[in-house]
């Protein structure tokens, strides 16, 4: 074969190859630099042909290639970065005298109807002709695309670095930030791989890690969505029995509202509990008595979720509820008190049936409280409530214990009615001492909401809290009359029956000059 030498020619020709020809451009090369070309071959017999360890040389220049044989071109650009002449333009000498001078050049033609039109990564339709240029070009300024042995162990570095990354990270962040992530270091890549590697002169595979990023990206996504509307289905039927319906929707929209474990935040925490329910449960038999209580406990928690509350538990013929979790409701308070005052409605509603039935009475006491709570799952590994927890907790259930005291429904903390007076109608009951608590607390009596004219319709209520200043002045005779007063308007009424007994026992019992008014509890 003219111009290229051959070492182990009789290996070559048992393997196939037969004569070996030089391409148009190594030919060009040969004659330019006027060496022969030298093609190193060292084939075993066990070894598959495209995998034919080589070396080519012209002179001592060294033309890379890799293991197949393959020269990896190393594109100056798009189609006609090479100069193009035409040859018209040279015969008739239009062009300038050096414009040729010194150089290597090839004749082909370039018109879209001779079919020499080939693919390059500029171009779908680029000169063949310009291809062997490029390659001219590579070799003679040795601007060489090479692929050192080290890059592939990089790569696989990176492969299996990229794909533990991403596999951590997708699993814990959101889809959205999911995807921002991956094109993130997708964009990275490309720009390290063209600044750091491609600049100078050594490829890399490409498309493989972006198929990988992409496509551990979309696993992750398909594996967290399938978990993610697993624990969804989990969660909703967990809290079905304790939220309304739009509330479990919205923390399935926003898992990260639920902190389960245990998160101190304020909110509102309301009891209710039936009076004498042990004195009804003798009149009845279980079965009644089941019944009644359902017809009782059904309506109570349909109005607790239609004001969003989360339904704690059912304590015999006790309801704990509270406001203000798992999602944040800045109107807690209000919502609580709404609740309460509806329950009282449909109390008297359900007590109207319940004579026509001549069925036992039923009443109810309702403690509201608001305060920091500890709110979330509580109990043990294997079993636990969402429930919440600490004092504020426990004063909302002596609040509703303590309306047997005054023969009130419902009893409000000075906390809650902070939160609340503008809205509703509230009168001051008194500054007590609950058990188990040594600070004093002002309880409030929840009437109603505020409608124009409320303050005539309510005079008792105004009537009776002055009243209860005279009473802490100790002005017993005054106070017994204004309570009487009270009793005129609104004849009996609970609080004010209450402090006329209390003046007859204190008037006896004199509190002393440094009494401060407030009232101690002996029992829950």
């Amino acid at each position: 074969t003219d111009g290229i030498l051959v070492k182990d020619a009789a290996s070559l020709g048992s393997y196939k190859y037969g004569r070996v020809y030089p391409s148009l451009s190594l030919a060009c090369l040969s004659t330019y630099f006027e060496k022969p070309i030298r093609l190193w071959v060292d084939v075993p017999e066990t070894m598959d042909e495209d995998m034919v360890p080589a070396r080519l040389m012209i002179g001592e220049r060294k033309i890379p290639i890799d293991e197949r044989g393959r020269f990896v071109i190393n594109y100056l650009g798009p189609g006609r970065t090479v100069p193009h002449y035409s040859v018209i333009d040279i015969i008739r000498k239009e062009k300038p005298k050096d414009a040729l001078k010194d150089k290597v050049v090839l004749i082909g033609a370039t018109t879209i109807g001779i079919y020499d039109l080939r693919h390059s990564p500029f171009d779908s339709e680029f000169p063949g002709v310009e291809i062997h240029a490029n390659i001219i070009d590579n070799v003679m300024t040795e601007s060489y695309l090479v692929r050192p042995t080290s890059i592939k162990a990089m790569e696989l570095g990176f492969y299996l670095g990229i794909s533990i990354l991403l596999g951590i990270l997708l699993g814990h962040i959101r889809l959205y930030y999911g995807v921002m992530l991956t094109i993130l270091i997708s964009g990275l890549f490309l720009v390290g791989n063209y600044y750091f590697a491609f600049r100078n002169g050594i490829w890399m595979v490409a498309v493989l890690p972006f198929l990988e990023m992409y496509t551990i990206m979309v696993a992750v996504a398909v594996f967290r969505y399938i978990t993610e509307e697993r624990e969804k289905g989990a969660v909703r039927k967990a809290f079905q029995f304790y939220l309304t319906k739009s509330v479990v929707e919205k923390v399935l929209e926003d898992p990260d509202s639920l902190k389960l474990g245990g998160q101190k935040r304020e909110m509102t925490v309301m009891f209710s509990d039936v009076r004498g329910f042990t004195t009804i449960s003798e009149l009845l038999d279980a079965e009644e008595l089941v019944a009644l209580l359902n017809e009782y406990l059904t309506p109570m928690t349909d109005l607790v979720f239609e004001y969003d509350g989360t339904l704690d538990k059912y304590m015999g013929d006790a309801i704990m509820a509270f406001w203000g979790a798992p999602l944040e409701q800045p109107d807690h308070a209000q919502r609580a008190c709404h609740t309460a005052l509806k329950m009282m409605d449909k109390l008297k509603e359900l007590q109207a049936g319940w004579a026509a039935r001549k069925l036992p009475h039923l009443d109810i006491g309702i403690g509201i409280n608001t305060g920091t709570m500890s709110v979330g799952n509580m109990g043990s590994a294997n079993r636990f409530d969402y429930t919440v927890m600490g004092d504020s907790v426990n004063l909302g259930s002596r609040l509703e214990g303590i309306n047997k005291e005054y023969g009130t429904n419902i009893i409000v903390s000075q906390f809650t009615a902070a939160k609340v007076h503008n809205e509703f109608v509230l009168r001051e009951l008194d500054a007590v001492r609950v058990k188990g608590k040594k600070e004093p607390v002002h309880i409030y009596e929840l009437i109603a909401v505020k409608t124009p004219g409320w303050e005539q319709q309510y005079q008792y209520a105004r009537g009776f809290e002055y009243g209860l200043n005279q009473y802490r002045q100790q002005q017993w005779d005054q106070a017994e009359t204004t309570f009487k007063q009270v009793l005129a308007l609104r004849p009996n009424d609970g609080p004010a029956t209450h402090y006329l007994e209390r003046v007859e026992y204190l008037r006896e019992h004199s509190p002393g000059a440094d009494w401060d008014g407030v009232w101690t509890m002996k029992t829950k």
